[in-house]
């Protein structure tokens, strides 16, 4: 039994779940008990953070130690490509979404709860531009997907970042510049089946 723990609202836990739904696994999805701040979740995962998998017993949290246990442990398709090279890029573009991208996309919602804070929004929609154009350059030349020919690690977390920053900013009436390497990998991967 794999169970996956999460909310909606969280781009990690939407991460995970497109490497679930990559690898064609089952899963149960559920709420952290009593909410992802809550001791009753710091019981189970003393961090708090989500997302989280129950895999038989053996839990583990952070996303992308989660996708990488899940390429371990299953069969199907492998979100880390064959060389180590490719899996050292696949790495690498999966950590500058998680530790710069996401977290200038987060930003966004306090502009949103509080119109008084909308002053801070040309500061931060260059920010997510400038580190989209970082994320365009890092991508290899004529890479179907982020890291290279297949879907990776590297394309889970900004399938849905990338979405979310469009729609937060139209919502605040900027539209996103989105490099045109970053505007054809987001065509082609929305055909992705996960």
């Amino acid at each position: 039994m794999l169970i996956l723990y999460g909310v909606p609202v969280s781009t990690y836990t939407t991460k995970v779940r497109i490497a679930l739904h990559a690898k064609g696994l089952a899963f149960d999805e559920r709420p952290p008990p009593d909410g992802y701040r809550s001791d009753a979740w710091r019981a189970i995962i003393p961090t708090g953070t989500i997302p989280a998998i129950d895999h038989d017993g053996f839990l583990l949290s952070e996303s992308e130690a989660i996708i990488e246990y899940l390429d371990d442990a299953f069969g199907g398709p492998s979100l880390l490509p064959g060389t180590p090279q490719m899996r050292a890029r696949a790495r690498m573009l999966a950590r500058v979404h998680d530790l710069m991208v996401e977290p200038s996309v987060r930003a966004l919602f306090a502009l949103i709860r509080d119109p008084a804070r909308r002053g801070a929004l040309p500061e931060l929609a260059q920010a997510i531009e400038a580190r989209l154009a970082q994320l365009a350059a890092l991508r290899p030349n004529r890479a179907v997907y982020l890291a290279g020919p297949e879907f990776s690690t590297a394309d889970c977390g900004l399938a849905v970042t990338l979405a979310l920053a469009q729609r937060l900013l139209q919502a605040l009436g900027r539209p996103l510049d989105v490099p045109q390497p970053l505007e054809r990998w987001q065509a082609h991967t929305g055909h992705h089946a996960a």
